[in-house]
């Protein structure tokens, strides 16, 4: 696969970050790019030098992905420095600061448009995917119900769902973090209704929602599927397009907004909210208190009856 004269440091580099548990799709194929771009135009260098690495990440016809390509040289660089071989390492400095776009929180009569819409999904049947009408009500109102990652509901394997103490277990998510989640009852009975359904339909699948090809929907299958449901349930947006992780930023502020309304001290919960949704730190969950309504968010935070949102079923 790889045939620079880096090609072996590449595959050493990406076997260490799998035996740490590091999902390696990212790095192989940006390293991929920079192998053939040695390649190419560097064919009898195997030390990586500044002129190398900054050679390459310039080297494309926008900047829209220079900071993917400056992180993955960066962590070659070091892995190889770490392994006492010489190498240019690229500056923390130099990666450009992720700035995270502000999610749109849906109002109560969105969210009825919205799944009421994906009750509607029939109309875009297809007989290349005979699960299609059943997959789509269930699988944004679980995403919505328990706060998931787009890739963690996607990924959902059949043997994840415990139905008989209504919990689901996410595995290998970001992170390499895995959880177990307690699920409101009635989403776990729409799902067990799906899954009869669908174990009719394909015996003996591997996933939960699962393509034609045999495989967990693709990322672009999730996103093309929310907008044209989103389409159809007639809400707009002022603001630009919706996407699937919407959802999990409104099942995060409802819950917010429940905890004030029944008084709940939001720092001592803080934590709970963080652990279901799979937080590497309670910042990263108190980052959604600035998303309430102002005049919540001013509220003196200070009993809990469930971390999970209403569904409009």
């Amino acid at each position: 696969m790889y045939k620079s004269g880096f090609a072996q440091l590449i595959e050493d580099m990406l076997n260490f970050k799998t035996a740490l548990g590091h999902k390696m799709n990212s790095y192989k194929w940006n390293l991929l790019s920079f192998d053939r771009f040695c390649q190419k135009h560097f064919p009898d260098e195997s030390i990586l030098t500044k002129e190398i690495a900054l050679a390459w990440c310039n080297d494309m016809e926008s900047n829209s992905k220079s900071g993917y390509r400056l992180h993955a040289i960066r962590e070659f660089g070091k892995y190889l420095v770490a392994n006492d071989k010489e190498a240019f390492v690229i500056p923390s400095t130099l990666l450009p600061k992720y700035t995270a776009d502000v999610p749109y929180i849906f109002s109560d009569n969105e969210l009825v448009n919205f799944f009421r819409a994906t009750d509607s999904i029939s109309v875009f049947r297809r007989k290349s995917s005979p699960l299609l009408e059943y997959i789509v009500p269930v699988i944004f109102r679980l995403q919505y119900a328990c706060g998931l990652r787009p890739q963690e509901v996607r990924q959902l394997k059949a043997n994840n769902f415990d139905f008989t103490n209504n919990i689901i277990y996410i595995e290998e998510s970001k992170w390499c973090k895995d959880r177990r989640l307690a699920v409101r009852s009635d989403i776990m009975g729409l799902c067990d209704k799906y899954n009869n359904i669908a174990n009719f339909i394909i015996p003996n699948r591997t996933y939960f929602f699962q393509s034609p090809k045999g495989k967990a929907y693709e990322r672009a299958w999730l996103t093309s599927t929310f907008h044209r449901c989103w389409k159809l349930s007639g809400n707009t947006n002022e603001k630009g397009s919706c996407v699937p992780y919407d959802l999990r930023h409104n099942f995060a502020t409802q819950t917010l907004m429940k905890w004030v309304e029944e008084g709940v001290d939001i720092n001592e919960y803080i934590p709970y909210l963080s652990a279901y949704m799979g937080h590497a730190t309670f910042s990263n969950t108190f980052y959604y208190i600035h998303l309430l309504p102002e005049r919540l968010s001013r509220m003196d935070f200070t009993k809990l009856n469930g971390v999970i949102p209403e569904v409009p079923l």
